[in-house]
């Protein structure tokens, strides 16, 4: 198996537990910029845990910021908006939306990366797709104008995602990455800490940490997150945009089963059925 598959595979698993948390956070109605400054304070200081072991120079940041401040903004956004639609509609809803950003990061990969998929890896791409068009067109069908509000945020979320990721990719060939996930997480966390204290009123704020599990689901998020993009840029690093994407994309199936699982979320045949899919498309790219 090619390592940047071994990369990839090893980040669904782990962003598709990250989603799952997310949901959990959301449904205990956790304040949204809490959850993300817990987590992203979390994944600085592993970042700098790391940096220190490593004794890497402070030289390594400056190249390393203009990827950063891209990177960082428009994750920020794009976590607080997936976090958002968590609130106005199920993960059975948001997850498969907001993948929807492979489409965008496979055009970027080919277009401005010279990529070029073989027939088979094509077919996997293709697969991939397939599976998130038929998650998605059912819950279209049962959606209300509640859901639809959550699928705005959970599209604005994707298209964060897909630049996020392009800046991504550019650093993981270009920079130090560890200097650069501490740079860009250090940025999500000031939004996040700036959207905090913009929406939480003065005599709410020393209640806010102190929820149960607050802490600790906020904490597990930005591990499993550090661990999962450090994996991510090692894809990107190793192997092409356009395959990478795709396999991560199955990472949506991971929150959705264990969303129907413990909030009895209705498990269908379709969704079953992308089970199969999912492992097909990841034998058609490891094949190609």
């Amino acid at each position: 198996m090619p390592l940047w598959l071994t990369y990839s595979l090893f980040a669904t698993l782990f962003y598709g537990m990250l989603n799952f948390l997310y949901k959990v956070a959301a449904e205990k109605k956790y304040l949204n910029q809490a959850v993300i400054l817990i987590s992203a304070s979390s994944v600085v200081i592993s970042a700098a845990v790391v940096l220190l072991i490593k004794r890497t120079g402070f030289s390594e940041f400056i190249p390393a910021l203009p990827y950063a401040l891209a990177n960082g903004t428009l994750f920020a956004i794009g976590a607080l908006s997936k976090f958002k639609a968590l609130t106005l509609a199920p993960a059975s809803v948001v997850f498969p939306v907001n993948k929807s950003n492979v489409l965008f990061v496979i055009i970027i990969g080919i277009l401005f990366f010279d990529e070029s998929p073989k027939i088979n890896q094509w077919a996997g791409i293709g697969t991939s797709i397939l599976v998130l068009i038929l998650i998605s067109s059912e819950q279209f069908k049962i959606s209300g104008s509640h859901t639809l509000k959550g699928i705005f945020f959970a599209v604005f979320a994707a298209l964060c995602t897909s630049f996020s990721m392009t800046a991504g990719k550019l650093a993981s060939v270009n920079v130090d990455r560890n200097s650069y996930i501490l740079l860009s997480y250090t940025i999500v966390a000031l939004i996040s800490l700036f959207g905090y204290l913009r929406r939480t009123k003065k005599e709410e704020e020393p209640g806010t940490f102190k929820k149960p599990g607050i802490l600790l689901i906020g904490s597990i998020i930005g591990v499993l997150n550090f661990a999962g993009y450090g994996l991510v840029l090692k894809a990107f690093a190793a192997g092409s945009m356009s395959l990478v994407q795709p396999i991560f994309t199955l990472s949506i199936l991971i929150p959705i089963f264990l969303s129907a699982a413990i909030y009895k979320e209705k498990l269908t045949l379709i969704r079953i059925l992308s089970i199969g899919l999912s492992l097909v498309a990841v034998l058609l790219i490891k094949n190609g």
